[in-house]
């Protein structure tokens, strides 16, 4: 027999539900939930399949509903408003008097926590990634959502560090409020769709949703609502770019219901549709990349990835060649594109709160990435860019 958590906070329907479940062959009673601190201690156990819900529970949010999925407890939301049950991520409902429909949606209640995802656009994630050691993520991203949107892709620069975001900082944003935390707040409350409302415009084609002002705010990302607002990022964009943080660490425990410091940088890695690994030209910077890049394969062996290897110059005393054979001897991996320094142009662009495109026309840095950008578009994405397309 399976078990079935009830959480009705008193509904009408409630005791019809506990008639059912007395009556019924296939399913039990597990517990009556007073709240939504039983009932996820309740299906934490593993001994329920489902839980009947009711929309009015107070505290039911988006991450709650996340969290149900990841203790493999199907939530079924019990005479409850349709809008609301995809704004939650909640895929089944059943009206009074269905109850007995349970049986063919149990089926359902291995399903992954993904399908708890509504329905998305076409538009593809980019998280951007590197190793400890400042390799210049924040900069590489930047200057990759800039170049997309000059191609004239619908682009969303996401600051997803859960060690605390530059971007804001970078493009001279004085934002008393994180868009992140605004929307991810949102998001958790089952209005995902208002990410729009937390972007900041830097171009036509370019918005910013910029990242925690301070680090130890990192909890109030929640898990549930994150993943709600990658799926509106998809709807919302040709391409957005997620510049996630270093640390991999607790990748084991992915799957775990509990707060975890480094869960938005595993969680983006993980929805992400390509990762691009930044690494440093230097023997400490490549140290850390091969190191990273061995990680990074741990943490998420589906990743599909691009090396880009920063700062490159002459003084290091090593060619393009040397370090691209280094690199995929060591990782299996090469490198697809080498990043000149270009200190003066990043420094200037720094100063002013400027894109590094628009500060310097001529910046090698900036042409080197609008190369990539270009060939990487035309290649994955569904969207044709301008330089695709013919201008």
């Amino acid at each position: 027999m399976s078990g079935v958590l009830i959480a009705a906070d008193g509904a009408p329907w409630e005791s019809e539900a506990l008639a059912f479940l007395n009556s019924s062959t296939d399913f039990g009673l597990e517990r009556r939930c007073v709240d939504v601190a039983d009932l996820l201690s309740a299906a934490q156990t593993g001994d329920a399949v489902a839980a009947l819900i009711s929309l009015d529970l107070p505290g039911l949010d988006a991450d709650i509903v996340y969290r149900l999925f990841q203790s493999h407890v199907h939530p079924v939301a019990v005479d409850g408003e349709t809008n609301r049950c995809a704004a939650l991520g909640i895929t089944t409902r059943l009206g009074i008097g269905e109850l007995s429909a349970l049986a063919d949606l149990l089926p359902r209640a291995e399903v992954q926590v993904d399908d708890a995802l509504p329905a998305v656009g076409a538009g593809a994630l980019v998280a951007v990634w590197g190793p400890g050691g400042a390799p210049g993520r924040s900069t590489v991203a930047l200057g990759l959502a800039d170049a997309w949107a000059r191609e004239g892709l619908r682009t969303i620069l996401v600051d997803a560090d859960p060690y605390g975001g530059a971007i804001a900082q970078m493009l001279g944003v004085l934002d008393e409020v994180s868009g992140l935390l605004a929307a991810s707040r949102a998001a958790n409350e089952g209005r995902a769709a208002e990410l729009t409302e937390h972007l900041y415009g830097v171009s036509d084609r370019l918005a910013v949703l910029t990242g925690l002002p301070r680090p130890d705010l990192w909890s109030q990302v929640r898990t549930g609502a994150a993943q709600r607002l990658l799926g509106q990022l998809r709807t919302d964009s040709d391409v957005s770019v997620l510049d996630v943080g270093f640390c991999l660490e607790d990748a084991g425990s992915f799957d775990s219901a509990a707060p975890r410091r480094n869960q938005l940088t595993l969680q983006s890695l993980e929805e992400a549709d390509h990762v691009v690994a930044v690494g440093r030209a230097d023997p400490v910077g490549l140290t850390r990349l091969v190191r990273g890049l061995h990680d990074l394969d741990s943490a998420i062996p589906s990743a599909e990835v691009s090396v880009l290897i920063n700062m490159t110059r002459a003084t290091i005393g090593w060619s393009e060649a040397e370090i691209a054979d280094t690199v995929e001897r060591l990782t299996g991996r090469k490198a697809q594109a080498f990043l000149p320094l270009d200190q003066s142009a990043v420094d200037e662009a720094l100063i002013n709160g400027r894109l590094l495109g628009e500060s310097r026309t001529d910046s090698r840095l900036a042409k080197a990435l609008n190369k990539f950008a270009q060939e990487w578009a035309t290649q994955h994405l569904k969207v044709r860019p301008l330089s695709a397309a013919g201008r």
